[in-house]
């Protein structure tokens, strides 16, 4: 049986800033989501992280299906009402066209989906178990260390030397997020193989802002894709800063892919990622429980986790687990708390602040061009000019 799994999350409001969704804009969507059950969809989930909300489908449509994207689309528009009605900030925030033509890919919400066989027969996939990461505040750059670390690093990924069918490696297809071809749209992407290409794709990856993983793929099986993750700039959509690309992943475990906790690991650096109040601060990304509010000091980087199984008709297990929380968890949160403290006493100099592509999007490139007239040429002293004698200098 052919079952797409298809995250879609979005920000469309909320309560006093960018903290998270109302619980009425919460029960509709999760209402419209249930009306689908059984129809259109084989099952459905509604979380946040928060400001955004996160709308988990499965279905039989394949990936960027209209009808599908349209729907989460349509759940997008009710709950902006709502947030609209509720005096919430940012009502529709991440909706940056009046409609989409089709899928929704492009339009503002992020995308990750994947198609796959759904065969308890299968020798391989007897078992469908998989984790969906939300970001918020975050650039869409988020993933590139986690997913590197699990994918090309034995240092962190042991099932890269232990599992015979991980060793054969993975495919990873880069995304050049800041190419908008001759017409404004288009994707220009790279295809590298891992081990051979690691250090090729670290010279792309750490580049968070331009360069981040789109999907990868197995080698042992070439057609199973292993992860999707929705890398868009939001600000190369409307053409100025919206708001921070805020990432969703699909990434699925076990078996002939990386275990949960190979998976989750990475998460333990907590990385520094391109995010924050404004969009415009490089933080440590900290993992957070789902359905967690943004609430804190400054606008830290969250991210959420959770891992699920699947049914042989494509319905969710009826519990799921949240990766992030827990004693381990406590202490990763403290650890990166206590970066993001140091690196908030710099305040907005250096590498404390994002860089020169993203604040190109913000107010401060209007007060660099305002400044500019006010700029003068100087003579160079060394060519042709004589510079002070000591003897003149004291008279």
């Amino acid at each position: 049986m052919k079952v797409t799994l298809s995250a879609i999350k979005a920000d469309v409001g909320s309560i006093g800033g960018h903290t998270r969704p109302t619980e009425r804009m919460m029960e509709e969507v999760k209402r419209r989501v249930a009306s689908q059950v059984g129809s259109m969809l084989i099952d459905g989930m509604v979380t946040y992280t928060g400001d955004d909300i996160a709308l988990l489908m499965t279905h039989t449509h394949g990936t960027s299906a209209d009808a599908v994207h349209k729907f989460a689309w349509d759940c997008f528009l009710a709950a902006t009402e709502i947030a609209r009605e509720e005096g919430c900030y940012g009502a529709g925030q991440d909706l940056l066209v009046d409609a989409p033509s089709g899928n929704v890919r492009g339009a503002g919400p992020g995308v990750a989906e994947i198609e796959f066989d759904r065969d308890p027969r299968s020798a391989d996939r007897p078992a469908e178990a998989f984790i969906v990461f939300t970001a918020d505040k975050c650039g869409p750059g988020a993933y590139n260390l986690p997913l590197y670390l699990a994918f090309c690093d034995p240092m962190h990924d042991g099932g890269l030397l232990l599992n015979p069918r991980m060793h054969q490696g993975f495919t990873l297809d880069v995304i050049d997020m800041d190419y908008k071809g001759d017409s404004g749209h288009g994707d220009k992407l790279i295809r590298l193989d891992v081990p051979e290409r690691g250090w090729d794709v670290a010279a792309l990856l750490q580049n968070i802002d331009r360069y981040a993983i789109e999907s990868i793929w197995s080698r042992f099986k070439p057609e199973e894709q292993v992860v999707s993750v929705s890398a868009t700039r939001l600000h190369n959509i409307a053409g100025k800063y919206t708001g921070k690309d805020d990432p969703i992943a699909i990434v699925r475990t076990q078996g002939i892919f990386p275990a949960p906790e190979e998976v989750t690991e990475p998460f333990l650096v907590a990385p520094y990622v391109t995010g924050d109040a404004r969009g415009s601060h490089v933080m440590p990304l900290l993992p957070v429980p789902i359905n967690t509010a943004v609430n804190g000091p400054y606008c830290h980087p969250i991210c959420s986790g959770l891992a699920l199984s699947m049914t042989a008709q494509g319905e969710f297990s009826r519990n799921v687990v949240d990766v992030f929380e827990g004693p381990a968890w406590d202490e990763a949160r403290r650890r990166s708390q206590e970066k993001a403290l140091e690196m908030r006493k710099q305040g907005f100099f250096g590498a404390a602040m994002a860089s020169v592509t993203e604040i190109a999007y913000t107010g401060l490139v209007d007060t660099h061009k305002a400044l500019e007239p006010e700029f003068r040429i100087r003579a160079d002293i060394t060519n042709g000019a004589k510079a002070p004698t000591a003897g003149a200098a004291a008279r």
